[in-house]
């Protein structure tokens, strides 16, 4: 199995079409949002019950998705309710199911160009079909290495940050983790990385952690992917985190509300609003979906609060706003 994995995968960087990003200079956050009339970069985090799928769209049409949620039809479907018709990059995450089980149906659907994996030995049957379809497909698999890795997906960088030393007990401290950086807007995505690992990147990696707009919260809320030392080198202004309703592991944990409410941090989350759409012009950002209206000019707790205990989303509705894709 990991003769197979590691065959799979070409270790070279990924240029996807770079193009001239906007000014880099930090933005102030503004609401309404100040963004110009050319086509933003947009990232949602799908709601694909208990797992993680998150899409992410530059202005140029480059897309990529990282992790595939649980299910076979999942993702798929969650694809198709955005209007997706190509993908350049699919990543997962970390190999558990609930992060790659609906991959295989993607791949097999979109034909993406490139595929992105941890090198981490741990492999299931289910694992191992979806790396013979990469590979039926003639797809590109890449991996980390031993030191950032840069894909350009047009105007916006995704940075792959280095190789932790592998968990063989612990497949979450094997996860991928990646910086999503357009303008002066930044995402964190660090899988299920709990403590071990992200000490592992706050140690080796720092500048690639702290000072991001926003935080994907590791293992879904989880006590064990969010700690104190975390948020306050990552500094974010809005945490979103992907769970399933009533899910039976009681995510997002209590400990770990209380660190984002004493940090002021608020938090989206996918089991109370459905999917979750932000955009940005490269300085300032919104969540366009859903519509939160903020007070003050700045986005608070109580605003999401509002908006979740109001929510009937039984049903994904249809997207907000959409990015052209070509």
């Amino acid at each position: 199995m990991r003769k197979r994995s590691i065959r799979l995968a070409a270790l070279f960087l990924v240029a996807l079409g770079l193009a001239g990003a906007p000014p880099a200079s930090r933005g102030q956050w503004s609401w309404p949002w100040s963004g110009s009339q050319a086509a933003p970069a947009v990232v949602t985090v799908l709601d694909v019950g208990q797992g993680d799928a998150i899409l992410v769209r530059s202005p140029e049409g480059k897309t990529a998705l990282i992790d595939a949620g649980p299910t076979r039809e999942g993702a798929v479907n969650a694809l198709r309710r955005e209007g997706i018709s190509h993908l350049d990059l699919v990543a997962i995450s970390h190999h558990h199911s609930d992060h790659y089980g609906g991959m295989e149906e993607v791949v097999r659907r979109w034909k993406p160009r490139y595929f992105l994996a941890s090198t981490s030995g741990h492999a299931t049957r289910t694992y191992l079909k979806l790396l013979q379809a990469v590979d039926a497909q003639g797809i590109t698999a890449i991996q980390q290495g031993s030191r950032p890795r840069k894909i350009a997906l047009g105007s916006v960088e995704l940075t792959v940050l280095a190789q932790a030393p592998e968990d063989r007990g612990e497949e979450n401290n094997n996860s991928v983790c990646i910086r999503l950086k357009y303008g002066s807007f930044s995402l964190l995505l660090p899988g299920d990385g709990e403590s071990p690992e992200r000490r592992w990147w706050l140690e080796h990696e720092p500048d690639l952690v702290r000072d991001c707009t926003i935080l994907k919260l590791a293992h879904h809320g989880s006590r064990n992917g969010t700690d104190s030392r975390w948020l306050q080198a990552v500094r974010p202004e809005l945490a979103v985190a992907s769970m399933g309703r009533d899910n039976e592991f009681g995510h997002p944990h209590a400990e770990t509300l209380s660190l984002l409410r004493r940090a002021g941090i608020p938090l989206l989350r996918t089991d109370q609003l459905g999917t979750i759409a932000i955009a940005s012009d490269g300085r300032s950002w919104k969540v366009v979906r859903p519509a939160l209206a903020a007070r003050r000019g700045r986005l608070s707790q109580e605003d999401v609060d509002r908006v979740a205990a109001s929510t009937t989303e039984d049903a994904p509705t249809k997207p907000a706003h959409r990015v052209g894709v070509r």
